[in-house]
């Protein structure tokens, strides 16, 4: 087995575990260890050094966010149903258009029949005629 200290991308140490010493040493992680007397050891650039930065500790309002207020949760709200009118509309445009479409088609094979029609109508009027003029 084998000890490997665990950091954070910010080279800040987190804690060790013990692994088999097969497995390799996975990322962010070292079999160096910590120098006795550090108190936060953080790793760069290979080593462990001592940290210079204190961290500030947190405050609530760094760490939650704040409750939306009424006003604030109405407007969302409202916000929200405008997107979804807003996403009808733009189906109903897509919807519209796409009857247009289907209107000219059949506007146009209606004016299609009506010349097979008269063309229909022509040739028997011709036939008639014929027939007429043969008697």
């Amino acid at each position: 087995m084998k000890r490997v200290y665990l950091y954070l991308e910010d080279g800040s140490y987190t804690t060790f575990a013990d692994i088999p010493d097969t497995v390799p040493v996975p990322p962010l992680a070292t079999t160096d260890p910590i120098p006795d007397g550090m108190e936060k050891p953080v790793r760069k650039e290979g080593k462990w050094v001592e940290s210079v930065e204190s961290k500030k500790q947190l405050d609530y309002n760094d760490v939650l966010t704040p409750l939306p207020s009424v006003q604030q949760k109405l407007l969302m709200q409202q916000s929200q149903q405008i997107t979804l009118l807003q996403t009808m509309v733009m189906q109903q445009d897509q919807d519209n258009a796409k009857l247009q479409e289907a209107n000219a088609k059949q506007v146009s094979q209606i004016k299609q029949l009506q010349q097979m029609f008269m063309v229909a109508d022509q040739q028997q009027a011709i036939e008639k005629s014929k027939e007429v003029t043969a008697q």
